[in-house]
């Protein structure tokens, strides 16, 4: 499958940021250092979409991207810089809003990118009993016994040990939607 049949075939469920990723890091003009415009590009651009996926992308980068694909089309050696540089250019106009979400709201609607995943604690099933504290190496899980534990998104750098540790499937992870959450330790209505 070519990569533009890839990015047209993007379901609602999936991050059009992370697949668009993976297929610029599979493509062939990664490997293949025969043109400047072709590996550069798609190394750059490769570059920029990373930073998407760990919210360290800026307002400018969709501009840099569409630059660089401009220069790929224009100026690669090869049909498979300008494939390359057709299918990014289709995908960021077709998927613009995921993109924007990414940037300026630091949100993965797909909940596929993990540097935008959060996990919490849901209060109805929390027991109080300890173990997801005890598992977290991060002290991010404020709480003591019989209190329904919070968890400092500041501090949690989503390992998801907890969410093993928790035998009462308390806790859960979420994306761009964000369940109700205590913002700090409560008594534990469940024993």
């Amino acid at each position: 499958m070519s990569i533009t049949e890839t990015i047209r075939g993007i379901k609602e469920n999936q991050c059009a940021v992370d697949v668009l990723l993976k297929e610029v890091a599979a493509h062939k003009c990664n490997t293949c250092g025969k043109c400047v415009f072709g590996y550069e590009g798609a190394t750059q651009i490769g570059m920029i979409l990373k930073d998407f996926t760990e919210k360290k992308a800026r307002s400018g980068d969709l501009d840099l991207i569409r630059d660089a694909c401009y220069m790929m089309k224009t100026q690669s050696l090869c049909e498979d810089g300008e494939e390359l540089a057709d299918a990014i250019t289709e995908a960021v106009e077709t998927w613009k809003q995921d993109f924007e979400e990414h940037a300026a709201k630091k949100a993965c609607r797909a909940g596929v990118c993990k540097k935008f995943v959060t996990y919490h604690i849901l209060a109805d099933l929390c027991t109080g009993c300890g173990d997801c504290v005890d598992e977290c190496e991060d002290d991010a899980i404020l709480g003591k016994k019989r209190f329904v534990h919070v968890i400092d998104q500041d501090e949690c750098v989503q390992c998801g040990k907890c969410m093993d540790a928790c035998d009462e499937d308390a806790i859960v992870t979420a994306g761009a939607v964000k369940p109700r959450c205590p913002k700090k330790p409560i008594p534990c209505k469940r024993r």
